[in-house]
C-alpha cells in the first residue's frame, strides 16, 4: 500500500545512474541536462528508471534482489533494450540502495508493463523533449 511517507521517499530519492560516460544523478521532476545529452547520444527519445528489487517495497535478500535484477536484465535483453547499471539511493540513509536500470528507448507502457510484473510501486520515466524524470505509480 502507497503511505504518504513511502511517496516521499520515491520522490526524495538519487536515482544514480552509472553511466561509462559520466555517472550523473536523476532527480523527480528536475529537469536533467545529462540525461537529455545521453538520449541524443544513444538516438532514444525516452528513458525508464526501473527496478526488480524489493517488491512493493517489502525487503528481500540480496540474493533474491539479484536473481530478480538478473530476470529483468533478462528480459529487456531480449527485447534488444540497453541497459545501463543504476541505483535509487536514500539521500537520508535509511533503506539500502536498490539495484537498477537506466533502459534507453523504452516507452511509458512498456515501463509500466514490466514495472507491474516485477512488482513494483513505481518507476521514473522521461522523454528527450524534457528529460524530467517523472514518478509514475503503479496498480497496486
Amino acid at each position: 500500500m502507497m503511505t504518504t511517507e513511502l511517496l516521499a521517499a520515491y520522490h526524495a530519492a538519487h536515482y544514480q545512474v552509472q553511466y561509462p560516460q559520466g555517472a550523473f544523478t536523476l532527480r523527480t521532476d528536475s529537469p536533467s541536462d545529462e540525461l537529455a545529452q545521453l538520449l541524443r547520444e544513444t538516438g532514444h527519445t525516452c528513458a525508464a528508471f526501473i527496478t526488480a528489487c524489493n517488491p512493493h517495497s517489502w525487503p528481500l535478500s540480496e540474493a533474491e534482489n539479484a536473481l530478480a535484477q538478473q530476470q529483468l536484465a533478462a528480459e529487456l535483453a531480449e527485447h534488444g533494450y540497453m541497459t545501463i547499471p543504476a541505483i535509487g539511493l536514500d539521500p537520508a540513509g535509511e533503506w539500502q540502495g536498490e539495484a537498477s536500470f537506466l533502459v534507453p528507448g523504452l516507452d511509458l507502457e512498456n515501463a509500466k508493463s514490466l514495472g507491474e510484473q516485477y512488482a513494483q510501486n513505481a518507476i521514473l520515466w522521461a522523454d528527450s523533449a524534457t528529460a524530467v524524470p517523472q514518478l509514475v505509480l503503479l496498480a497496486a
